[in-house]
């Protein structure tokens, strides 16, 4: 009578031991077949500019200077803060390409960056993530969302949460060398 409770316990508890087991194989298996971790190098993916003409692709992005593509929404307090963080410490990024992009609509986008005085700044690019890319890519699900490319075009992180610039300052600082 009293083996019964005691083989009860023990197989309850290696019952919980192999379902976390289970559970933390699965987040891996998860996180190593996100697109921009199995495939590390630069993807090719079509922006619309400002001129709500012209399309650049990222395949045109030359090796030699960080890139760092941030996708923001124009009603965001916080793509705002950011956009005003980045302003102030543009000379931190003067080797970087800047790609800030939305989904959302062209002259929402092109609002935005004429009241935060992005266009004056020859490492900003503004512009239109109209495929979605980002979000399918990256599943980027927060605004801002940062990805960063090393010169070599190749994935280094992303920033989900940037609590102050000298976070991607230090990122860009490393690859810079």
């Amino acid at each position: 009578m009293y083996m019964k409770p005691k083989i009860l316990l023990w197989s309850l508890l290696l019952l919980v031991l192999a379902n976390n087991s289970f559970a933390q194989s699965q987040k891996d298996t998860a996180a190593s077949e996100l697109p921009y971790l199995k495939y590390k190098s630069l993807p090719a993916f079509p922006i619309r500019m400002l001129d709500s003409h012209s399309i650049f692709n990222t395949f045109n992005i030359s090796k030699g200077e960080a890139t760092v593509f941030i996708m923001f929404s124009p009603d965001c307090d916080h793509c705002e803060q950011l956009s005003k963080m980045i302003t102030d410490s543009i000379t931190a990024f003067d080797k970087v390409n800047l790609y800030l992009l939305s989904p959302m609509p062209l002259y929402q986008i092109k609002l935005f960056a004429l009241k935060n005085g992005l266009t004056k700044y020859r490492q900003i690019m503004v512009g239109q993530d109209f495929s979605y890319f980002m979000i399918s890519f990256f599943k980027a699900s927060t605004v801002p969302f940062i990805v960063v490319y090393d010169k070599e075009k190749q994935y280094i992180t992303t920033i989900k949460r940037l609590r102050k610039i000298s976070e991607l300052i230090e990122v860009v600082k490393n690859i810079r060398g």
